[in-house]
């Protein structure tokens, strides 16, 4: 197949991720579908050396922290994310760059033959979207030989088609509750979902949780014999004053980091990290931890290295500050917890006046929740990205409009933005938030694209 024809074939796999996880995808999913996938390929997930992440909050952020400080050491790195903001291809990244157009192609072609023939009436299994992308990944890794793979898990953990790795290192980064109704309404319940990456023998990080998931994690670990590391937050290494509107040009904003200190392999550490929020801290600390475990398991990785790498790492669309006069930041907060974040960190970080949210969700996202986080908002927007999961205008709005001062629908994303800008004065902010998709459409229409980032 050529690039088009691949992207064809892969668009047409049925896509929990387009419609919606309900109840039924609870119901159906396993991993015996994905075994099957990788061994018709010749079990490639079995030649990677991988840190293996799940968790509800931060784990592409730690996953993309762990990745650039292994280049940053010299090796060569496979990263494995979703969802993308763009194009698929961010989901599959070869030392730093998402995949190449020719690549996927290639790769497809591998895929596409195992995958019809599990759908065949003899075997009676359809991979979907997700699975034939994480054979993709996998099976580009281990051609490559990458020297270590980051791997993030899709929903969960316990079931996620990622969890057919045996991993070096193990990774939870902080919960909370998301996707209830397939991992549970309670902190112990989605625990155990993501406890389910921890493999016999194994080191797994975590981060602090509450005693609820904590409790979990800890049985877990023990039951496996993997030994269980709770990774210490960076503590801020100075004080943070906001930035003031007038102290910057125009148009474009200027890269804040906030100073942070932590410690890798006894060694204390200072770095100038450039993604913002207290939140981040937590993040590098679960990151900087796995790095520690990978140098015990015989990859090179000083404390020079991480200082780099954490100082160099990019994710897009995480509390991201993009013009200025009046500030514009792209963030996807789609639960509460991320939410919280997202205004701390937006006071911490930014003065302004006034907040004008223009706000996107997808269905199965608690929009009351995410609006008692946003309820400092002067003003809202809200408006729908054109895909089937979004949620309708209308319901966001009933859902929501008790929350604010002032509410309005905007019915595409484009528009929204502009009217957000016609409202805005110098010392305002806007901030788009609520699902990646949002950000994503925002980024590509501003132009706001990593080199090679375009579908």
């Amino acid at each position: 197949m050529n690039y088009q024809q691949a992207v064809e074939w892969l668009e047409k796999l049925a896509n929990p991720e387009r419609y919606g996880f309900g109840a039924d995808f609870a119901r159906r999913v396993n991993l015996e579908t994905t075994r099957a996938l990788m061994a018709d390929l010749g079990n490639p997930e079995q030649r990677l050396r991988a840190v293996h992440i799940a968790g509800t909050k931060g784990k592409g952020t730690v996953a993309a922290m762990i990745e650039s400080v292994a280049r940053a050491a010299g090796h060569s790195t496979g990263l494995f994310t979703s969802p993308h903001l763009i194009s698929w291809r961010e989901r599959i990244r070869l030392d730093g760059e998402q995949i190449s157009e020719e690549r996927v192609a290639a790769l497809a072609t591998r895929v596409r033959p195992p995958t019809e023939a599990l759908e065949s009436p003899q075997r009676s299994v359809s991979p979907t979207f997700f699975e034939v992308c994480t054979a993709m990944a996998f099976l580009a890794f281990a051609e490559d030989g990458a020297d270590v793979s980051i791997i993030e898990a899709g929903l969960g953990g316990r079931l996620d088609a990622t969890n057919v790795l045996t991993p070096t290192v193990s990774v939870i980064t902080t919960l909370g509750i998301d996707h209830s109704a397939i991992l549970g309404d309670t902190l112990s319940q989605v625990a155990g979902e993501k406890a389910g990456i921890i493999k016999p023998g194994v080191p797994v990080v975590s981060a602090a949780q509450e005693p609820e998931g904590a409790a979990v994690i800890e049985e877990t670990a023990a039951s496996r014999s993997a030994s269980l590391h709770v990774a210490a937050p960076f503590e801020a290494a100075g004080k943070i004053t906001p930035v003031r509107p007038e102290d910057v040009p125009p148009g474009e904003a200027p890269r804040l980091t906030q100073p942070a200190r932590g410690s890798f392999a006894g060694e204390t550490i200072e770095v100038a990290l450039p993604l913002l929020g207290e939140h981040q801290l937590i993040n590098a600390g679960v990151a900087t931890t796995a790095c520690e475990l990978l140098a015990a398991a015989g990859v090179s990785i000083t404390a020079q290295a991480v200082v780099r790498g954490l100082e160099s790492v990019s994710w897009r669309a995480r509390v991201e500050l993009v013009e200025a006069r009046p500030w514009l930041v792209l963030d996807c907060a789609h639960n509460r917890e991320s939410a919280r974040a997202l205004m701390q960190a937006l006071r911490r970080h930014l003065e302004f006046e006034r907040l004008i949210v223009v706000l996107g969700l997808s269905h199965d996202k608690e929009a009351e929740a995410i609006a008692e986080e946003l309820a400092e908002a002067e003003h809202v927007i809200v408006t729908r990205v054109d895909t089937p999961r979004a949620m309708p205008t209308d319901e966001l709005r009933e859902r929501t409009e008790g929350y604010w001062r002032s509410l309005e629908v905007v019915a595409t994303p484009p528009q929204a933005l502009a009217h957000a800008r016609e409202m805005a004065g110098e010392r305002d902010l806007i901030c788009v938030t609520g699902s990646v998709y949002l950000a994503g459409e925002l980024m590509q229409q501003m132009g706001k694209t990593e080199r090679g980032n375009r579908a």
